[in-house]
């Protein structure tokens, strides 16, 4: 699920989130569920507890959980915010090898993009290209349906 650059994509955030909502969730149900039911009292044969004790109980620990929500919502979302990278402005481009320059150094489109955010590449060839690179197979391969971008 990690990539070579450490990072999570940006999906795996959005289910260790969900699956964190859910714990969470299933927290409060089984804390207001006991406060209400008294489990104590019947499984341990405890002293039943009061009204006022118990729902003193219940606004401390909802209180806990709002707290734990909104800390956590605060976390992945500034680890998601640090992981997206905008490219913006002006961007020095070759007119005719289209390599990016970055300070002193050129780039090819690739490298700057890869480098600037959390895109990643993988190639093919298209149509027009095809025609140009493989003029002698071109027909060819289009009239067999070989020059499908996935298999070139």
């Amino acid at each position: 699920m990690s990539h070579a650059d450490g990072k999570l994509p940006l999906k795996a955030h959005k289910r260790i989130w969900i699956v964190f909502a859910a714990m969470l969730s299933i927290f409060v149900f089984l804390t207001v569920a006991n406060e209400f039911l008294d489990w104590p009292h019947y499984i341990f044969g405890d002293q039943p507890t009061t009204y006022p004790q118990r729902k003193g109980e219940v606004i401390l620990e909802l209180s806990i959980y709002v707290i734990v929500i909104l800390s956590s919502h605060y976390y992945f979302t500034r680890k998601i915010q640090k992981q997206i990278k905008i490219l913006e402005g002006f961007i020095p481009i070759c007119a005719n090898c289209k390599k990016i320059r970055q300070d002193i150094d050129w780039k090819t489109l690739e490298e700057y993009i890869s480098a600037n955010s959390l895109a990643r590449f993988s190639h093919s060839v298209c149509p027009d290209c095809i025609r140009i690179l493989y003029a002698e197979h071109a027909d060819r391969l289009f009239k067999t349906g070989q020059a499908n971008v996935h298999n070139v």
